[in-house]
Order: structure tokens, then C-alpha cells, then sequence
């Protein structure tokens, strides 16, 4: 009998401990430790969060700066070509007195920000206010060099196409105050688009093709058109713009240049005719924005 006893209270005892076991096991699943991550390391990650908004910054501000010195050069320079008679300096020099830049006043951003009331925007002697259009041309460039280098990111093929970006606002604004566009002015955007596209990896027999097509194209509504019409058509600076343009640009972007730059032109026509009484107005504003677009469409389609 006890010998009974004795073994009913060990299996009171086995059964006991079974349950305490099936409990603590239905109440903590098993490897349960291995599906519990260790707490994240905020402070790291913060840290890590910052050096990328940090680095975007920085890429933003040197693609702002790379278009700002492109425009900024490029105005001075250009406008100077424009605006010159045969046989001068091609120097830039004050509007007003006629006194060469000196370097410092040549400097982007800096030549106009020390001149003296600077919001009156005045030529480097400060005789003249109201000479808009260098601070204006730079900001256009810093903006379109930062946007550049957002859709490109930081790469060599960066740094051509800032400083390239950046000398359509250049070439705008000289045809848009002298009807012309300087040959120099074209050819670095040429230069500027070659270089892009060989730093990219592309093929640039393509941008050739594009060029040579949009070349061929120009002197047909320079020549031919022109002649048909009885009155120019289309300017020889013009025709030198489709061609470096086409160094910029894919073979199936072409066309959009031409008709989203045909679309833009007719309503700067429409605006041309209430300003100015001249029957000829500058088509370069309409290429260059036109420009602008597809070069910044082809970034966000690119891989």
C-alpha cells in the first residue's frame, strides 16, 4: 500500500512538472529569441540620415555653382561679342564708362554683390543702374546647374553639363538684346555636349548624326525657305545652335527639340509683337528652353 502511494505521488510530481512545462512553453513560443531584433541604433542611423541630406547639399550647391560660372562667363564674354565694333577689345567693360572689368568685378556672383547698392543693380562705376541682366543670367544658371546635377548626381559626365546648362540663359538673353548669337557661345555648347556625352559611356555617333541632321535642317529654313519666303527665315546663329544642340540630344529627342521649340517660338512671337515693332524676333530663347527641357527629360528617362 505505501509502496502504491509512493508511486501515485511520483507521477503527482511528473504530471506537475509537465504542465508547468507545457505552460512556460505555450507562454514563451520557442525561439522566440531568435525572431526578436535588438533595438535599433537611433543615433547611427540619424548620423547616416544626415551625411546623405549633407552630401545632396553639397552635390546641389557645386551643380548651382558649376552652372553659375558657365552663365556667369558666358554672359560677360558674349555680351562683350555682341556688342563690340570691329577692332576692339573683346574685354568685357563697363556699359556706361567703358572701363575694362577688372577681375574681381568679372568674379560670379561676387562682382555684383560688392558693388555698391546692389539692389539697384548697377555697371561696375555705379553711374548706371538698372543693368539687370548679368544677376539675373547667373541665378538662371545656378538654378539650372542645380537642377543638373540633381537629375545626373555626381559623376564627371557632372561637370560638363553644368558648365553647358548653364550657357543657355547666356545665349538667350544676347539674342534676345542684340538678335545674335556669338559663335564662341555655340561652339562650347557643342564642345560642352560632345564632352557629356563621352564622359557618360553613350555613343556620341548618334549625337553626330543628331547634329549633322539638325544642321542640314537649319540651312534648308536659312537658305532655301528663307529664299522662298522673300525674307530670313531662320539666322545663320540659329542655324549654328541646332547643331550644337544635337550634340546634347538622342536621336528620338530630336524631334521633340524641334517642335516643342516651334511651340515655345510662336508664343514669344505673339509676346515679341506687343513689345517691339520689329517684325524679326529672337527664335535662341525658344531653342534654349526647348534645349533645356529635352536635356533634363533624357536625365529622368536615363538609368
Amino acid at each position: 500500500m505505501s509502496l502504491f502511494f509512493w508511486f501515485s505521488r511520483r507521477q503527482r510530481i511528473h504530471n506537475l512538472g509537465r504542465k508547468k512545462d507545457s505552460f512556460f512553453h505555450l507562454s514563451i513560443p520557442p525561439k522566440i529569441s531568435d525572431n526578436i531584433l535588438p533595438p535599433p541604433n537611433l543615433p547611427r542611423l540619424m548620423h547616416h540620415h544626415n551625411h546623405h541630406i549633407i552630401a545632396n547639399l553639397l552635390h546641389l550647391l557645386a551643380g548651382g555653382g558649376l552652372g553659375l560660372i558657365g552663365a556667369s562667363l558666358a554672359m560677360a564674354f558674349g555680351w562683350r561679342s555682341a556688342d563690340r565694333l570691329p577692332g576692339e577689345s573683346r574685354r568685357p567693360q563697363c556699359v556706361y564708362c567703358s572701363r575694362p572689368h577688372t577681375w574681381q568685378e568679372l568674379s560670379p556672383l561676387i562682382g555684383w554683390l560688392l558693388r555698391p547698392d546692389t539692389l539697384s543693380f548697377p555697371c561696375p562705376c555705379g553711374q548706371r543702374t538698372g543693368v539687370w541682366q548679368q544677376p539675373v543670367c547667373e541665378l538662371v544658371g545656378f538654378a539650372l546647374g542645380g537642377l543638373a546635377m540633381y537629375l545626373q548626381d555626381w559623376s564627371w559626365a557632372a561637370l560638363p553639363l553644368c558648365l553647358g546648362i548653364g550657357l543657355l540663359p547666356a545665349i538667350a538673353l544676347i539674342d534676345f538684346y542684340f538678335g545674335i548669337i556669338p559663335d564662341g557661345l555655340n561652339f562650347l555648347l557643342g564642345v560642352f555636349g560632345f564632352l557629356f556625352v563621352l564622359f557618360r559611356g553613350d555613343d556620341f555617333f548618334f549625337g553626330l548624326v543628331a547634329s549633322g541632321a539638325l544642321l542640314a535642317l537649319g540651312l534648308f529654313f536659312a537658305i532655301v525657305y528663307s529664299k522662298w519666303r522673300g525674307r530670313e527665315m531662320l539666322g545663320l546663329g540659329d542655324v549654328k545652335l541646332f547643331a550644337a544642340a544635337g550634340m546634347w540630344l538622342h536621336l528620338h529627342t530630336a524631334p521633340w527639340f524641334l517642335a516643342l521649340g516651334g511651340f515655345i517660338g510662336v508664343l514669344f512671337n505673339l509676346i515679341w509683337r506687343r513689345i517691339s515693332d520689329d517684325k524679326q524676333f529672337p527664335f535662341a530663347p525658344a531653342l534654349c528652353l526647348s534645349l533645356a527641357l529635352c536635356v533634363f527629360y533624357q536625365l529622368i528617362g536615363s538609368p
